[in-house]
């Protein structure tokens, strides 16, 4: 796991609107019941959704007077 390169690495010398892509090396996987759960396989891609899902609420906000516009 030493040889992971940390995401804050800064390449320098790289010419504008050129596509750059460092090849990654592969470090920790989830285990395929733990990737089905989060859903990726990959740790580093893993972000939880912490805010609030609307998407159940119409009918409470709609109580109140609140409207979402589209």
């Amino acid at each position: 796991m030493d040889n992971c390169i940390p995401q804050e690495t800064v390449i320098k010398n790289i010419r504008l609107a050129a596509a750059y892509v460092p090849y990654q090396k592969l470090c920790t996987l989830f285990s395929p019941i733990e990737a089905l759960k989060r859903g990726t396989v990959f740790p580093e891609l893993f972000s939880p959704y912490e805010g609030q899902d609307k998407k159940y609420r119409p009918l409470e906000s709609s109580k109140r007077g609140i409207t979402y516009d589209e």
